[in-house]
């Protein structure tokens, strides 16, 4: 009996410190402007290789900003390649213009892939293993993402749905493919986002590909289901995903190369992703409505990105220490996956398998 009332304490301890950090994380998305400005320490990333997608604008573009000053030579991975290069070249003229000596090379460069597209990431690895002739990467930052799909396009022509796979699915495929590429101490960078609190999982245990079903609500509401909740739950996924991850790289044989995985929360931050959101009367998609309406309480994308900069350059022990975590203004916060039983997670795993046609190798 006794040490069924130490489990139910514990139990209620964690759920408790779980709302606590809920709590917490919302009132600085609605704060944000005025709490203190974050600060990165300068480190410097000479002879580093970061990949960052979704990088020619918003919080991709400034992360990758960050790590070009700092001395990392980075690739910008977008779908659009002429955005993607006039990315590059800004992020090239800035770099030597805040440089106190020479710069020697060009710092960005940019290759074309498009998250959405299973076949856009395969393409990728294999022109990344051609033409970079072994280069190992130190930092990859998973960033893509879009707020909702385009109109009538809710499903990708690979039969994903649209969300799923430019948010999640092609990260997790990315990732597969590009492990044996991973320099020992290796970061990999999730911008997960606060609405992970109200994702859910268990969709996408019941719906393959990620293909949107509507449920009982949206029904009576005569709507599909938000673009907002599809958005939550990819954002969770990548939570749930750098756990995982987490605990394959405690294994052997990859514990001796300390390769770690974090997802961030940027904060609210007003960037291009919400020139894609669809505009749609309040009862269809509230969540998008309200941030789109309350945009003078937004933060700067420089400190947007700063947690990710942060967990991609620091040599702080407790994040080498805790990978597989989820922060938010550089602090360590509990989210729904720390309740979550293991096995969930494993079938979850399988899942995305099944939906990415790849398979891991055996650790």
């Amino acid at each position: 009996m006794l040490e069924m009332l130490n489990d139910l304490y514990t139990t209620a301890q964690l759920y408790g410190r779980l709302l606590r950090d809920i709590i917490i994380s919302l009132i600085f998305i609605w704060t944000g402007a005025l709490l203190p400005k974050l600060h990165v320490p300068d480190r410097s990333l000479d002879g580093k290789t970061a990949i960052v997608t979704g990088a020619n604008s918003g919080i991709g573009y400034q992360i990758s900003l960050d790590l070009a000053k700092r001395g990392a030579t980075v690739y910008l991975a977008c779908r659009n390649a002429s955005k993607g290069q006039e990315a590059a070249d800004v992020i090239n003229q800035q770099v030597k213009r805040s440089a106190t000596g020479d710069v020697k090379g060009v710092r960005a460069h940019v290759a074309q892939l498009d998250t959405s597209s299973i076949d856009s990431v395969r393409k990728f690895t294999k022109t990344w293993a051609k033409d970079q002739k072994g280069r190992s990467i130190d930092i990859l930052v998973h960033n893509a993402g879009i707020s909702s799909a385009p109109e009538g396009g809710d499903v990708t022509e690979e039969g994903l749905g649209m969300i799923y796979a430019t948010n999640f699915l092609g990260s997790f495929a990315l990732t597969a493919l590009l492990e044996p590429k991973l320099a020992s101490g290796a970061r990999v960078v999730f911008t997960s986002a606060v609405g992970q609190y109200a994702g859910t999982l268990n969709g996408i245990l019941t719906s393959p590909c990620g293909v949107p079903k509507d449920g009982l609500l949206d029904k009576l509401l005569v709507r599909k289901m938000p673009d907002s909740q599809h958005y939550s739950n990819t954002k969770l996924m990548q939570v749930a995903f750098a756990r995982t991850l987490q605990r394959r790289w405690n294994q052997k044989p990859f514990a001796s190369k300390a390769l770690t995985a974090h997802a961030f929360m940027p904060g609210y931050v007003f960037t291009p992703i919400f020139s894609k959101t669809a505009s749609l009367p309040i009862y269809v998609d509230p969540v998008w409505w309200f941030l789109k309406a309350l945009t003078f309480l937004s933060i700067s994308v420089e400190q947007g990105a700063a947690t990710g900069v942060w967990l991609s350059t620091t040599s702080d022990l407790e994040v080498r220490r805790h990978g597989g975590s989820y922060w938010d203004r550089m602090t360590r916060r509990m989210t729904p996956v720390d309740v979550m039983d293991s096995g969930v997670l494993e079938r979850l795993w399988q899942c995305w398998e099944r939906d990415a046609g790849v398979e891991w190798k055996a650790a």
